[in-house]
C-alpha cells in the first residue's frame, strides 16, 4: 500500500507540474499575442497566426483559471492577470454600448455596408428552386432606408428585371454611383466587384483594383450631404481563404489534410497580401480633407494588423456604438467579425450601429452606421 500511495503520489505531481508548465507556455504565448497586436512591426506571417489565435488564448486561460480554483488557488492568478492584462482588446470582442440620445438632431449620414455575395446569381441561373434567396437579397438591399450604400461583390444583369441592380438602385433613388469595375457594365452580365451608391451627390471619385482583372480593391467617393462633405471609402481586401466547410465534407483522413494545408497556404499569402493592401487604403486617408469613413470587408479578424492600423487611426463603430459579438460571417467558422466600419472620431461620431445577423441571404451580414458631425 505505501508504493501504490507513494506511486499515485508521484504521478499526481508530474501531472500537476506538467499542467502548471502548460500553463505558463500559454501565458507567454498570450502576452506575445499583447505584444504583437501593440507593436504592429513584425509583418511575419507567423506573427500574423499567433495574433489571430488569441481569442482561443482567451477561451484557455480562463479554462486554467476555472481549474486551478479547485486545485491551486494562487495558480490561478497567473492566467487571471493574463486575462486582465488584455483589457485593452477586449472591445473588438464583445460591445456593451446603449443608443445615445442625438438631443434633437438628425443624423449627418448612415450608412450600408454589405458583401452581397454576386446576389446569389449563381444559384438564380443554375438552381431555379433557390431563385427565392435572389430575390429576397436584391429586394432587402433596395429598401434599405440608408441613403449611402457600400457593396462587396456587386453583381450586376441586364438580362433579368430581379438581378438589374443598377436600374433598381437608380429607380429607387440612388442616382450617383462609383464602382471598381465601371467598364463592365458594357456587357449583359457583370461582376462589378466593389461598388457605392449613393443618394446624395458624388463630387468625386476614384478607384485602385488590387491586381488587374480583380474584383478585389478600393472605391472612394467624396460625398456631398447637405452642407457637410464626407469621404467614404469602400474596400474588399484578400480573401481569408477559411474553408473550414470543405474539411468537415472530407470523409478520408487524406482529403483532410489536403484542405488543411490549403488552408494555411492562403492564410500565410492573405495575411502577407492585406498587410500591403490596407497601406493602399490608408492612401486615400491622409490624402482627404473631409472626415473619412472607411467601411467594407477587410477579411481578417479584429486581431490582426489590418485591423491595428485602422485603430491606430479611427475609431471602430461596431466598438463604439453597436452590441454584442457583432460575428459578420455567416458560414463557418460563424464566430468572425470581418466586416468593419472605422471613422474619424476627431470629426465624426458613431451614433448607432448594427449588424443584421436576422438577414441571412449572403454569407456576410450586412452592417450600418449612422453618424453625426463633430459641432453641429
Amino acid at each position: 500500500m505505501p508504493i501504490l500511495q507513494t506511486a499515485r503520489r508521484l504521478l499526481q505531481l508530474f501531472f500537476r507540474s506538467l499542467f502548471w508548465s502548460l500553463n505558463i507556455g500559454l501565458v507567454l504565448y498570450t502576452l506575445l499575442a499583447y505584444w504583437l497586436l501593440y507593436d504592429l512591426l513584425v509583418q511575419h506571417w507567423s506573427a500574423s497566426m499567433v495574433m489571430i489565435t488569441l481569442p482561443v488564448a482567451w477561451v484557455l486561460n480562463g479554462l486554467y483559471v476555472a481549474l486551478w480554483l479547485f486545485a491551486n488557488r494562487w495558480r490561478a492568478v497567473l492566467s487571471g492577470l493574463t486575462l486582465l492584462a488584455g483589457f485593452w482588446l477586449w472591445p473588438r470582442t464583445l460591445a456593451l454600448n446603449t443608443a445615445e440620445p442625438n438631443n434633437g438632431r438628425e443624423p449627418t449620414l448612415s450608412l450600408l455596408s454589405y458583401n452581397v455575395a454576386n446576389f446569389r446569381s449563381d444559384e438564380f441561373y443554375n438552381t431555379p428552386p433557390k431563385r427565392k434567396k435572389a430575390q429576397q437579397i436584391t429586394d432587402w438591399v433596395v429598401e434599405h432606408e440608408a441613403p449611402v450604400k457600400c457593396f462587396q461583390e456587386f453583381y450586376n444583369s441586364q438580362r433579368h428585371p430581379t438581378l438589374h441592380m443598377a436600374k433598381r438602385l437608380r429607380d429607387a433613388g440612388y442616382r450617383y454611383e462609383a464602382m471598381l469595375n465601371p467598364y463592365y457594365f458594357q456587357v449583359p452580365d457583370c461582376f462589378i466587384g466593389v461598388a457605392i451608391y449613393s443618394k446624395y451627390p458624388i463630387v468625386q471619385q476614384g478607384r485602385e483594383p488590387f491586381e488587374q482583372h480583380t474584383h478585389n480593391g478600393i472605391v472612394w467617393a467624396d460625398i456631398a450631404v447637405g452642407t457637410d462633405t464626407i469621404r467614404i471609402v469602400n474596400v474588399h481586401l484578400e480573401s481569408m481563404g477559411i474553408r473550414v466547410g470543405r474539411v468537415l465534407k472530407q470523409e478520408e483522413m487524406a482529403g483532410v489534410r489536403a484542405e488543411t494545408r490549403g488552408i494555411l497556404s492562403l492564410l500565410r499569402e492573405g495575411f502577407m497580401a492585406r498587410q500591403g493592401q490596407i497601406r493602399r487604403v490608408e492612401n486615400y486617408i491622409t490624402g482627404s480633407r473631409y472626415p473619412v469613413i472607411v467601411t467594407g470587408d477587410f477579411n481578417d479578424t479584429p486581431y490582426s494588423v489590418t485591423y491595428g492600423r485602422m485603430r491606430q487611426r479611427f475609431s471602430n463603430a461596431f466598438e463604439e456604438a453597436g452590441q454584442g459579438f457583432g460575428f459578420t460571417l455567416n458560414r463557418a467558422p460563424n464566430f468572425l467579425r470581418i466586416d468593419n466600419q472605422f471613422y474619424d472620431a476627431t470629426r465624426l461620431t458613431a451614433h448607432q450601429f448594427k449588424t443584421y445577423r436576422d438577414v441571412p441571404f449572403s454569407d456576410h451580414f450586412p452592417i450600418w452606421g449612422e453618424y453625426l458631425m463633430r459641432g453641429e
